[in-house]
C-alpha cells in the first residue's frame, strides 16, 4: 500500500490543497467539537474554560475518576500566564514545533496534583489525563521549601515535549509525617532544567530526556535514554538511588504531534525513528496538513472511520466515548491515528477495537481501549503472525490504555486480552493494561 501522502511546509501545502481538493480533502482548519478548545496568547476565557473542566473531572477524592466528559486544550504558540490545573480525561497541549514555542509562567502554570488527601492513597489514583508540547517557568512554592512544576501522578498520565526551567516535582507532601503515595509514572522528550524531584513516587520512566539531576527515588526507579540520569543501582546505598539505567533507547519514535502556523493551518508531525536514542529528539519530523487528516467526533461509528481509512486518511479521534460495533481496520501502511483528550473507544459487540493489519510504520497513540459487554479476544490486534514486519519502518503504540472494568458502563465487561502483537518490529511506548479491581464491572 502507498503511504499516506507527506508534504514538507505549508508551502507545499497550500499548492497542494486545491488539488486535494478534488479528491476528497479535508478541512483546514478543521472544525473542532466542543470538547476540544483551541486557545491563543491573551484569550481571556481560559481560566473558565479550564476551571469548569476541572470541576467535573478534577479534585480531591478522585473527583471525576469516571466522568463521563473528555477534553482537550490546544494552546497556540505565545505566552500564557494561567494557571491551568489537569484533572481525569483531561490533555493540554501546545501547538507550536518546539516545547518553546508555547511559554507557560503563571505561578502554577500547567499542573497536576494528587487525587486524595489521604496519604496512603495520594496520588495512586491520578490517572488518565496528559501535557504535552510547552515550556513551563512556574515556581510555585507548594509546601515547605519546595517549589516548581508539580506533576503528582501515577500511570497513564505521561508528560511529553516539555521543557521544565526549574524543578519538576512528582509527589505532592499534605501534611503529618508523609508524603501521599505515587507511583508508575512516565516521561518522555522533556527536558528539565531543575531536579526531578521523585519524593514518595516509585518506579516512574524517564525516556529520552535531558535532566540537570534526580537525586531520589524510593523503588524502581526506570532511565532509558536519559542525559543526566543516575547511574544503575541495585538498592538504596549511598549517593545512589533504586534504579535501572539504560544509556540509549535501541529503537524509538517520539508519539506523533500537532502544530498550527501563522495562517492557522494545522499539521500532523509525524517523528521520524531514531536508533541508539539518547536525549530529547532534535530531528525534524514529517508534516502532514490536515487536508488529510480526518477528525472524528464523539458520534462517528467505526463504519465512517474505515472509509476514510481506507482512502489512506490519517485519523486524529477527539475527546469522547465511542462505541464500537465494528473493527477500525487500519490497511495502508504509515497510518497514523491520534487521540486527543484520551477518547475512550469500546468494544460494542465482541470484536476487537482495532485491527492493523501487515502494513509498516503504523503510528496508534494517546487512547483508551476498554472491554465491552460481549467477550472480546483481544482489544486490539496488531498483524496476523503472518508477516515479519519491517526494522526500517516499525509500527509504534505511544501512550495506549487497556481498561476491564471501571466505570460501571455495563454489568459484566470481559475481553481475553487486551493488546496482541502478532507482527515484528512494533514498539510499545507506554502502555498501561489495567484490570479494574474494585469498581463495579472488572
Amino acid at each position: 500500500s502507498q503511504a499516506p501522502g507527506l508534504h514538507p511546509n505549508p508551502r507545499t501545502m497550500r499548492v497542494c490543497c486545491s488539488l486535494l481538493a478534488l479528491a476528497g480533502a479535508q478541512q483546514n482548519p478543521p472544525v473542532w467539537p466542543g470538547s476540544v478548545q483551541v486557545f491563543g496568547p491573551g484569550d481571556t476565557g481560559i481560566a473558565d474554560a479550564v476551571n469548569a473542566a476541572y470541576a467535573t473531572n478534577g479534585g480531591k477524592k478522585d473527583h471525576g475518576q469516571f466522568a463521563t466528559k473528555n477534553f482537550a486544550f490546544l494552546f497556540k504558540p505565545g505566552f500564557y500566564t494561567d494557571d491551568i490545573p489537569v484533572g481525569f480525561y483531561t490533555q493540554v497541549l501546545g501547538l507550536g514545533m518546539s516545547p518553546n514555542d508555547v511559554e507557560f509562567a503563571g505561578p502554577k502554570g500547567v499542573y497536576c496534583e494528587e487525587g486524595s488527601t489521604d496519604y496512603h492513597v495520594g496520588a495512586l489514583d491520578t490517572f488518565w489525563r496528559g501535557a504535552e508540547g510547552f515550556r513551563s517557568t512556574s515556581n510555585y512554592t507548594w509546601f515547605g521549601e519546595t517549589s516548581g512544576m508539580l506533576w503528582a501522578v501515577s500511570q497513564a498520565a505521561p508528560l511529553r515535549r516539555v521543557h521544565v526551567d526549574n524543578d519538576l516535582l512528582l509527589f505532592q507532601y499534605e501534611k503529618g509525617d508523609a508524603a501521599g503515595y505515587a507511583s508508575g509514572g512516565f516521561m518522555a522528550d522533556a527536558q528539565v532544567d531543575g531536579s526531578v524531584l521523585s519524593g514518595s513516587q516509585q518506579q516512574w520512566m524517564t525516556r529520552n530526556s535531558q535532566i540537570f539531576s534526580f537525586p531520589n527515588g524510593v523503588l524502581n526507579m526506570v532511565f532509558v535514554g536519559v542525559e543526566g540520569a543516575p547511574a544503575g543501582s541495585c538498592g538504596q546505598h549511598a549517593n545512589a538511588i533504586p534504579s535501572v539505567t539504560v544509556d540509549e533507547a535501541p529503537v524509538i519514535a517520539e508519539k506523533p504531534f500537532i502544530t498550527i502556523d501563522t495562517e492557522g493551518l494545522y499539521y500532523l508531525n509525524i517523528p521520524v525513528v531514531r536508533r541508539s536514542a539518547r536525549g530529547v529528539d532534535t530531528e525534524t519530523p514529517q508534516q502532514v496538513g490536515f487536508e488529510q487528516v480526518f477528525v472524528a467526533r464523539e458520534g462517528d461509528t467505526a463504519a465512517e472511520i474505515n472509509v476514510q481509512l481506507a482512502k489512506g486518511m490519517h485519523v486524529v479521534i477527539s475527546p469522547g466515548t465511542y462505541v464500537f460495533e465494528e473493527t477500525l481496520k487500519v490497511t495502508v501502511a504509515n497510518t497514523v491515528i491520534l487521540g486527543l483528550g484520551l477518547p475512550i473507544l469500546v468494544a460494542g459487540n465482541g470484536d476487537s477495537i482495532i485491527q492493523v493489519g501487515d502494513v509498516d510504520g503504523v503510528r496508534v497513540a494517546g487512547m483508551i481501549f476498554e472491554a465491552g459487554p460481549v467477550a472480546s479476544r483481544t482489544l486490539i490486534q496488531w498483524g496476523t503472525g503472518l508477516y515479519a514486519g519491517s526494522p526500517l519502518n516499525p509500527g509504534v503504540m505511544s501512550d495506549i490504555y487497556g481498561r476491564v472494568g471501571g466505570p460501571g458502563r455495563y454489568p459484566n465487561v470481559l475481553t481475553t486480552k487486551m493488546v496482541t502483537v502478532a507482527s515484528g518490529h512494533v514498539v510499545g511506548d507506554n502502555l498501561w493494561l489495567w484490570r479494574g479491581g474494585g469498581p463495579p464491572g472488572g
